[in-house]
């Protein structure tokens, strides 16, 4: 029976890879990114398992988060490991996750970059919230790919009817679930009374999740750039272009994400029979508090 078991549980796990590969092609992935599998225990067994595990940061707390879960696969959006290694050592966060994963039998993937390209990924979503239930309403990639022109690096949202900026902040904090955002008006706008107001500014909301900038810098159409952060130099050079910059924290971009990745992943592995619990951490959370 245990032998079964475990048979079992290895089968699952490949399945749920092959899935996210197939949902985010890891070809997509930016050439500096580090994606896919990333600790493979597959060929130990790892721990009789049907939990996987889903979180946008793998840091110590959330792995000891997945092992008490009993999981035997984490899938994280950042991936960790993202930098080459000289030695594992207990004497940084990074080796200490990678070894206690290792210890317990646990895989680890991450689809990062690829899921932010992908049709259907973090900047769909994230671009889906802009879009003012306006029917009319255009989602397109910043960067098309030639070889799927749903796909590429962030979205533009074009409006039927134009908004204000401040309709474009209260969606993004009512979006990503955030009671606070920055915001670098457009310089055409400072100075201007009610500007937060002024009707018909927005047309178009470009969105990359994360770090957004060098994404960004390439949709100067847009009258509104919503990301996760920017420099200060990046963000006066976006003004000076007479865009408004909404920043809402790196992760708070991209973690709302993780329940839809999970309800496709998990509606697609039901489909092949197999029985996997999900579970998004806790303990996951933007490092940064507004106080």
């Amino acid at each position: 029976e245990a032998p079964a078991a475990a048979a079992a549980t290895m089968a699952w796990r490949r399945d749920v890879i092959r899935i996210l590969e197939e949902l985010y092609p890891l070809e997509y992935a930016e050439g500096w990114d580090n994606v896919g599998v990333l600790i493979d225990t597959m060929s130990e067994g790892g721990p009789v398992s049907d939990v996987a595990f889903v979180t946008n940061d793998l840091t110590e707390a959330v792995v000891d988060e997945a092992i008490a879960a009993g999981a035997s696969l984490i899938i994280t959006y950042h991936p960790t490991p993202f930098h080459s290694f000289k030695k594992l050592t207990r004497n940084n966060a990074a080796s200490r996750v990678i070894l206690k994963c290792a210890s317990a039998g646990i895989i680890v993937f991450s689809p990062h970059t690829a899921c932010d390209i992908a049709f259907g990924g973090v900047n769909d979503w994230l671009a889906q919230g802009f879009a003012f239930g306006q029917e009319a309403s255009k989602i397109t990639p910043v960067e098309p790919r030639t070889d799927d022109p749903r796909a590429g690096s962030g979205r533009v949202v074009r409006l039927d009817k134009a908004v204000t900026v401040r309709q474009v902040i209260e969606k993004t904090k009512e979006k990503l679930g955030v009671q606070h955002v920055r915001v670098s008006l457009a310089s055409n706008l400072l100075g201007v009374q009610g500007a937060l107001d002024k009707e018909g500014v927005v047309q178009s909301v470009a969105v990359q999740a994360g770090a957004g900038s060098s994404v960004l810098a390439k949709c100067t159409s847009a009258q509104v750039w919503v990301t996760g952060e920017m420099s200060h130099h990046e963000v006066l050079a976006a003004a000076a272009n007479n865009v408004t910059v909404i920043l809402a924290e790196h992760t708070n971009t991209e973690r709302g994400f993780l329940p839809n990745m999970v309800e496709e992943v998990a509606k697609r592995i039901q489909q092949k029979g197999s029985k996997v619990s999900f579970l998004v951490s806790r303990m996951d959370s933007d490092p940064l508090t507004v106080v």
